[in-house]
């Protein structure tokens, strides 16, 4: 079934995966999404969990703002982006019957994805040789932030860190030697979920093809310096030492902003490669700071007229509410069972699949809200009766 959502955009249930069962360990945004990018072809997934040890997004505190008694670990946002659509159980893997537990459900599924720093499973017992041979037919995969071998190995893995080492924060700057790195922007956990997907589903045909199962390690950092392939011919061919260029794309062509009459209103636009430069950008903009200057919609106007490829520079709340994305389902409401956090609005995976994009089933789910169910399918009631008294689903 699906929902018609513009003239030519429909949401709906995309199957391409189903059957498929994906068992997850993982924290922040890079390996969640993987999970939650198969759950919306079609996949089950589920993320299991434990209170001794949250995943970072459940780890929100109160706002000033936020009403008494408000469910702060249920409501950040990015909790629901990595983790819409999944069943959540607990588990406490350092119980004997717990790392009994999640053996029996190793066996169970197609695919494991974990991205905690590498060692926490031998600490365990559970070596990856040791998982694969206790369930030949897996495919797991290791999204850390710097590989399971090497000297950083064990280093904690942030996005701006990882992508400092992969060169890009390098070419951010306004000209030669002007570095300002740091763009905020989560580009190696984004790059890494991506990457994922394509690595897992590779995996599962080699597995139609071999009856096998296998282990990957995908780094986030080498990940996040495959974005940056031209600086790298450029310094092989002896170029030029790659370094920042502002805003002068890698084939000569400059683009700029220019201010818009109001507070904080820009235009980005770019020369089109004639014998035109980037200077007469301003003459038909009007100058910074000077009264006159147009509005962003004529100053648009003004360069389409003229020849210019431009845009305006929109807010996070004004491609929200754009009516484009509205139409392409780029963002989809749903609602949370916890009422005092009521309805959000999630990003979907920026595909068309045959003119459907996946629908989002829900948000993330709680904190083990399918414990219960889960087990009691699985074990008898006097076993899940003595498992919960000894805190194994903790």
């Amino acid at each position: 079934m699906t929902d018609t959502i513009g003239a030519h955009t429909q949401v709906g249930a995309v199957n391409w995966l189903s059957g498929l069962r994906v068992l997850e360990v993982t924290t922040g945004v890079a390996a969640p999404l993987i999970g939650r990018i198969l759950g919306e072809l079609g996949a089950d997934v589920i993320k299991l969990e434990s209170r001794a040890k949250l995943d970072v997004n459940r780890t929100r505190v109160p706002r000033p703002d936020d009403p008494e008694g408000f469910p702060a670990s249920e409501a950040f946002q990015l909790l629901h982006e990595a983790n819409a659509g999944k069943r959540s159980i607990t588990l406490n893997l350092k119980e004997a019957a717990g790392k009994e537990l999640f053996l029996e459900l190793l066996r169970d599924v197609d695919v494991f994805i974990e991205n905690f720093a590498p060692g926490w499973l031998e600490r365990l017992g559970l070596s990856p040789d040791a998982i694969l041979a206790a369930a030949p037919q897996l495919i797991m995969l290791s999204a850390s932030g710097y590989g399971q071998t090497g000297p950083l190995r064990t280093q904690r893995a942030y996005a701006p860190v990882m992508t400092s080492l992969a060169g890009i924060e390098g070419l951010v700057g306004y000209g030669p030697d002007d570095v300002t790195g740091a763009s905020s922007l989560a580009l190696a956990d984004l790059n890494c979920s991506f990457y994922g997907v394509f690595l897992i589903t590779a995996a599962l045909r080699g597995r139609q093809v071999t009856g096998r199962g296998q282990y990957l390690d995908l780094s986030q950092t080498e990940a996040a310096a495959c974005l940056i392939g031209e600086a790298f011919v450029e310094q092989q061919l002896g170029l030029r030492v790659p370094a920042p260029q502002g805003n002068t794309s890698t084939d000569g062509e400059h683009w700029t902003l220019l201010a818009a009459a109001g507070d904080d209103r820009w235009v980005a636009a770019g020369t089109d490669r004639d014998d035109r430069t980037a200077s007469q950008l301003p003459e038909l903009a009007g100058q910074p700071g000077r009264p006159g200057r147009p509005s962003a919609a004529d100053l648009l106007r003004v360069l389409a007229d003229h020849g210019f490829e431009a845009a305006p520079v929109l807010t996070p709340d004004e491609v929200a509410t754009d009516e484009l994305f509205q139409r392409q389902a780029l963002l989809q409401r749903v609602t949370h069972p916890l009422e005092a956090i009521g309805e959000l609005t999630i990003t979907s995976v920026p595909w068309h699949l045959d003119g459907i994009v996946p629908r989002i089933a829900g948000p993330a789910p709680c904190l083990g809200s399918d414990t219960d169910d889960f087990f009691r399918r699985r074990l008898s009631a006097e076993a899940f009766t003595t498992y919960a008294e000894d805190k194994v689903f903790f």
